[in-house]
């Protein structure tokens, strides 16, 4: 009995999910308990409210749980996010069950994503399209200074005292954000309103769960890349300002996909009364230098992490395509991409397909396993990729038969045909379709 596993956290997630949800509605129509949910801890995948079992999974009863038990990590599971399973969207968590998270923690992150699943299914267009992201203009300092400027006057209105002093930068932070999407194409408003409907109302779900009815915005600001990231709490703030000035708004947007959640909150405080809540000049003076040095400390962190990638040590893997008939990005984290000098940084997790296989990388080593990804056209990752290096790898096992190429170690697997295989010392290159270097 002594190499039984210890599952009591299974159990433990399952009540505790249960008891957040008892304690009362977080969105109208959404029900946490009605969604498939599966989680990886580091060892196994468990899978709940399943209507069948899916091949390699098995029936188990842990602690006063029914689950079906999957040994090791399902493929499907890379993050926690939205997976499909038999045929049915399901809310996917993971974790390290050695790091000893709280299981409250872990249950309203499994809330978070089963909203995601119920925002598929019943708002769809509450989303930011990600490739948009890679061309926003976080170079701006002019847009970087009124991005400021918004934060802000968000951060005091979360912490006013009184409605009228929360009205009034209410108000400030929305007439600022009209002035900064003026000066920008309309797809990077339409991306940050998508991703504050899709992220941002999963965080508010999220926090609303185990009660936390405000978000903290930080008094510094937000990188000039935290484009992705900043909606996620500035959507979740412009939800609970709405919760303020607006009780009924959730049965609204409910109703009508339309609505964004900055242009609403915008009509009901337009309605009532003059404009207030000014920055004095100093004030405005600070946000525009601390924008332009934003912007000269994203081009030196671009830089800088280049070289920290270049220098990296361990073993590497280059993949290599030709432009014609190049690689291309299936799967990645969103949160972990970042523009550097000459292509894309991915850490954690990225998939790169081809006609003739691909490989993949998933590991918590973030600061050691970096991917960099070299595109073919203009987009950074939309026009196809030439060129995949994989960095900071421990080991890895290369078999080459015939044109077959398999490699695999240090949390990444790779499989490809018509192909060839260069070993030299710490780098491992493939060539695709048989491509091999100039003689």
């Amino acid at each position: 009995m002594s190499g039984l596993k210890d599952r009591r956290h299974v159990s433990d997630l399952a009540r505790e999910i249960e008891r957040l949800v008892a304690q009362g509605e977080l969105w109208p129509g959404f029900d946490p308990l009605a969604i498939p949910l599966v989680f990886y801890d580091g060892e196994d995948t468990y899978l709940f409210r399943c209507s069948e079992v899916p091949e390699g999974f098995r029936e188990m009863r842990v602690g006063e749980c029914d689950v079906l038990v999957y040994d090791g990590r399902y493929p499907v599971v890379t993050a926690s996010s939205v997976v499909e399973i038999a045929g049915t969207p399901t809310a996917s968590v993971m974790f390290d069950r050695s790091a000893n998270q709280v299981p409250t923690v872990l249950a309203s992150v499994a809330i978070h994503e089963a909203f995601h699943v119920y925002q598929q299914a019943c708002h769809p267009t509450w989303q930011g399209n990600e490739v948009v992201l890679y061309l926003y203009p976080v170079d701006d300092a002019n847009l970087l200074s009124l991005r400021r400027m918004e934060t802000e006057a968000l951060r005091r209105a979360l912490s006013a005292n009184g409605s009228h002093e929360k009205r009034c930068w209410t108000l400030r932070a929305l007439r600022v954000r009209q002035d900064r999407y003026a000066g920008m194409g309309p797809e990077f408003p339409t991306y940050e309103r998508g991703t504050e409907l899709l992220e941002g109302l999963a965080s508010y779900v999220e926090a609303m769960s185990v009660g936390r009815m405000s978000v903290d915005l930080p008094r510094v600001g937000y990188a000039a890349n935290e484009v992705r990231g900043r909606c996620y709490e500035i959507g979740h703030a412009l939800a609970v300002l709405l919760d303020a000035f607006a009780p009924m708004w959730k049965m609204a947007f409910d109703a009508d996909d339309r609505q964004a959640l900055d242009l609403y909150l915008l009509e009901v405080l337009e309605k009532s009364g003059r404009q207030c809540g000014e920055f004095t000049e100093a004030e405005v003076a600070h946000f525009e230098a601390v924008a332009r040095e934003d912007v000269q400390d994203l081009l030196a962190q671009r830089s800088e992490e280049k070289r920290a990638f270049d220098s990296q040590t361990g073993m590497r893997l280059s993949v290599i395509a030709s432009d014609t008939v190049p690689l291309w990005v299936s799967g990645s984290d969103p949160s972990n991409l970042k523009i550097v000098e000459g292509g894309v940084l991915h850490t954690r997790f990225v998939n790169i397909r081809h006609e003739s296989g691909q490989v993949e990388m998933l590991t918590d080593r973030m600061d050691d396993v970096v991917a960099l990804t070299v595109a073919v056209g203009p987009h950074p990752l939309m026009n196809g990729v030439l060129r995949l290096t994989i960095a900071g790898l421990d080991t890895l096992e290369v078999m080459s038969d015939g044109g077959t190429v398999n490699i695999s170690g240090s949390g990444l697997t790779a499989q490809f045909t018509n192909a060839t295989v260069d070993e030299n010392d710490a780098q491992v290159t493939v060539y695709l379709n048989k491509l091999g270097r100039a003689s």
